[in-house]
């Protein structure tokens, strides 16, 4: 079995777990059991539309992900949001690449 973010030990035991419609996985026995849980599957509507991203219980139900740029030309405090929320998200990013999820 193979995720595109986790190749699975052959041979070791697994512990599947579900929560908000996401199914994961994760190594029952020491040493690997200190690795983190990956997505392995789940239904639709336990991601966040447009992404990969777990959605949590209360996130509203939103279909379309992409901003709304022309909103975005005529506030530019929108615009500066905006740029905030991608700078953090490479921050994420690169501290995912860090961890090593």
């Amino acid at each position: 079995m193979q995720n595109k973010d986790h190749t699975v030990i052959p041979g070791e035991a697994l512990i599947y777990e579900r929560a908000n419609g996401i199914v994961y996985a994760r190594y029952r026995d020491p040493p690997h059991n200190k690795k983190k849980r990956w997505i392995v599957g789940g239904s639709p509507e336990g991601f966040i539309t447009g992404t990969a991203m777990p959605r949590p219980s209360d996130w509203p139900n939103v279909e379309d992900t992409n901003p709304d740029y022309t909103l975005m030309q005529l506030h530019p405090e929108l615009q500066d949001k905006y740029k905030e929320f991608l700078e953090l998200q490479v921050k994420y990013r690169a501290w995912e690449t860090v961890i090593g999820q």
